[in-house]
């Protein structure tokens, strides 16, 4: 089988607090920047004085106020993030080109051609160092940035992000894995759900993770899971296509007439990202990086990198897409002011950096949104069995994997349920069973002496699980995760007592097991 090919030697500069210093905040005063409306509004980014009082990213606001009744609070504005950030891209593009956009504060570069050209990478990272820190920023301190190289641009962008590095941080090439490998699983950017469960697993490091086999990951955590465990082993999130295809990938759009306002470019831009992902997908790929290129009607012309897809793999949408296209444009013209009114003649989007499409699960018809002819077949089928006859599921609130969904007829409201993110004390943690049984399969847990175990007061197993007898069949245990404990002392009726338990069995099934009333059961299984 052949081996994935190390990843380019990638370039990362990274400007910390950005959206603070978008909104021109001072740094030494507590000030943080919000999303969300009412109270659910969240911190996504905050200064070194108001980190300084327990103020972290992610906090609701009532969380932060506490911690700091003194908080200056800013809405988030990503146009505003965005043209602060073009000069910055302006002073990387000094030093070498091809610069890509990952988000405003975050930019990246190949560093293999730049670096021979300046005298070595530690040369190439002063030169971008010291370009981007002569700029100042809207309350008049110098911009901070740090950089780092290293294979691939994850290990790069943790490098960048080393506390307390007065220089570049340079990871020598084939070095990312070990480099990654004291970093916790809360580096990788992924689920809480997932950091969770693999702490919960004793995996608590990335050298762990990586050390797991691949085929095992893939088993117990899905696409995400693989992707995950690639990054950790210093990989990219997907392997490279093999090549590129000889049709056209891009796709481009002459305006006629030509627009003078960004409205009908970025509307424009919109279906030109649909009409490329449909292009991509046609060739079984999907791309890193998307180009913008822009051509107005005197044949000025703008083109920028913009990066197409997250550290786990996943793509801009095409409301994303188009998003960038108006925050190119903005730039453009705040750093290139023209002396007369120059309309858009010309958009085109090209993918750039080709790899493999793992694909991703959708319905029965091929798309999230219910097509009229699968409505209308539906409604038929309904009036012949009645209203209840016809249903469709719809995920809810629960602890259990079958009690986290429920069947609804066919027509009804399908509103999200409230309860669904609300937390569940004593649930399984993601990801689910494949397979929930409809009726659990009688089983019998054993330690290594051969005597059942049981699961005390204190939700604390009475033994190490080490034998699984299940339908005849002894199963040795090879691992497990839990126990959960569920009660409900509250409630007279409902009140009931179980515990779950995850194992890994010898014949290469993760099975759930429930304890109720003394007596194990099988409730679902992981092929």
């Amino acid at each position: 089988m052949k081996e994935d090919p190390t990843p380019t030697r990638s370039l990362v500069a990274w400007c910390p607090d950005w959206p603070i210093l978008a909104v021109g905040a001072d740094l030494d005063a507590p000030a943080a920047v919000l999303t969300g409306e009412g109270g659910r509004r969240i911190v996504v980014a905050c200064s070194p004085a108001a980190r300084a009082s327990g103020v972290r990213r992610g906090q609701r606001l009532r969380d932060a106020q506490r911690l700091c009744p003194d908080l200056e609070l800013h809405r988030r504005d990503e146009t505003v993030e965005a043209r602060a950030f073009e000069p910055v891209v302006v002073a990387a593009e000094q030093v070498a080109a091809g610069v890509e956009v990952i988000r405003p504060g975050l930019l990246a570069l190949a560093a293999r051609g730049p670096a021979r050209y300046h005298g070595g990478e530690n040369a190439l990272g002063v030169l971008v160092r010291d370009e981007i820190a002569r700029l100042s920023t809207a309350s008049g301190s110098p911009v901070g940035v740090g950089v780092g190289i290293a294979d691939g641009i994850f290990a790069a962008g943790l490098a960048a992000r080393t506390p307390g590095a007065e220089g570049p941080v340079v990871v020598g090439p084939g070095g990312s894995a070990d480099f990654l490998a004291g970093f916790p699983p809360a580096a990788l950017d992924c689920p809480e759900q997932f950091a969770g469960l693999l702490d919960r697993l004793g995996v608590r490091t990335l050298g762990a993770l990586a050390a797991l086999p691949a085929a095992d990951v893939a088993n117990r955590f899905g696409a995400a899971g693989v992707v995950f465990h690639r990054l950790a082993r210093g990989l990219d999130p997907r392997p490279p296509a093999a090549r590129r295809p000889p049709e056209e990938l891009g796709a481009g759009h002459e305006l006629d007439p030509p627009a003078e306002q960004d409205e009908p470019v970025v509307f424009v831009a919109k279906m030109l990202a649909d009409r490329l992902h449909a292009n991509l997908a046609g060739a079984g790929l999907a791309c890193v990086r998307v180009d913008v290129q822009i051509t107005t009607v005197s044949g000025r012309s703008c083109s920028r990198l913009w990066r197409h897809a997250d550290a786990a793999g996943g793509r801009l949408s095409a409301a994303a897409v188009a998003e960038r296209v108006r925050w190119q444009l903005d730039g453009w013209r705040t750093r290139d002011p023209y002396p007369h009114a120059d309309p858009v003649a010309v958009l085109r989007l090209t993918p750039d950096q080709l790899v493999v499409d793992t694909g991703s699960q959708q319905a029965l018809w091929g798309a999230e949104e219910v097509p009229d002819r699968v409505g209308r077949a539906a409604e038929r089928v309904q009036a012949m069995l009645g209203h209840a006859g016809v249903v469709r599921l719809r995920p809810v609130g629960g602890r259990g994997p079958a009690a986290r969904v429920e069947a609804v007829p066919w027509g009804e409201a399908y509103e999200p349920d409230p309860a669904l993110d609300a937390p569940w004390p004593g649930s399984v943690p993601a990801p689910a069973p494949s397979a929930v049984y409809p009726q659990a399969l009688p089983a019998e847990l054993l330690d290594p002496a051969g005597a059942p175990v049981g699961v005390s007061g204190r939700a604390r197993l009475t033994g190490p699980p080490a034998v699984l007898v299940l339908g005849g069949a002894r199963l040795t245990v090879l691992g497990w995760a839990g126990p959960w404990v569920y009660e409900r002392s509250w409630d007279p009726d409902g009140r009931r007592r179980r515990a779950r338990l995850q194992c890994r069995v010898s014949d290469g099934r993760v099975l759930l097991l429930v304890l109720e009333h003394g007596e194990w059961r099988v409730e679902g299984a992981h092929p």
